[in-house]
């Protein structure tokens, strides 16, 4: 693997901060807004504003379905599925403790890569950096954040199965994906979106019931601007 320059090193400084800042700014959205809904529109949000970025640069999305099925798989797995367990978990589940069991995505990668991608391997000190990593998002939000870890298990379930969603796509990105960035991240953005208009018709979710408040709407800027097209377009410049 080459080494990380600076600019990479940055770029992922900023990814962190990016998802790391989402699970707080979830807690808003849910106050006023049905999950799956706010998913939608953190999602269409983030479709929008990096479908205007490919056709600003003057590129476009490939036509051959062999890409579209690379689309498909990574929105689902690097974006839909993820944030919706994400938001459903999150109403269970503090997002201090939310962001801990999040911080488990580099284990549950470096496993899968070691298994799946031929020229990935753990090394102790990987593992050592992985696990320091952990510690440092413990003393982050505060060891307190793991004082109820044994309760609500159906939340805490669902955001560890976040976490196998990214570990999965990252693996298959890097294992399949050689598209640019830009491209992927539009396209697997399109798809999820597609796929959370579907998830919200057809789960009958309760529409009426909705009260936007300026937080709440905040917080769909927020999330689909920066949590999901800043951050999908990064993390598919990183991980190839």
């Amino acid at each position: 693997m080459p080494r990380a320059t600076p600019t990479d090193i940055f770029l992922w400084l900023a990814l962190a901060a990016m998802w790391s800042s989402s699970y707080a700014v979830i807690k808003i959205g849910l106050g006023t807004i049905d999950p799956s809904v706010l998913v939608l529109g953190r999602m269409l949000v983030g479709s929008v504003a990096i479908y205007v970025a490919l056709k600003f640069t003057g590129m476009s999305l490939s036509r051959d379905p062999r890409h579209w099925l690379a689309y498909t798989i990574t929105g689902l797995l690097g974006s839909a599925l993820p944030f919706l367990l994400i938001t459903w978990g999150e109403q269970s589940v503090d997002s201090a403790l939310a962001s801990i069991l999040m911080g488990t995505v580099p284990v549950m990668t470096l496993l899968l890569a070691a298994w799946f991608v031929p020229d990935e391997s753990m090394t102790p000190r990987m593992v050592a950096g992985v696990i320091g990593g952990l510690v440092g998002i413990v003393l982050l939000v505060g060891p307190s954040a793991l004082s109820g870890f044994g309760g609500e298990v159906t939340g805490k379930a669902a955001i560890i199965g976040a976490t196998l969603c990214y570990a999965a796509s990252t693996v298959y990105i890097r294992r399949f994906v050689k598209r640019p960035a830009l491209e992927m991240a539009t396209g697997s953005m399109l798809v999820g979106t597609l796929v959370m208009g579907g998830v919200v018709a057809f789960a009958g979710a309760d529409l009426t019931s909705i009260q936007p408040t300026t937080a709440s709407l905040g917080a769909i800027l927020y999330l689909g601007f920066l949590s999901t097209a800043c951050a999908n377009l990064i993390y598919f410049h990183l991980v190839p």
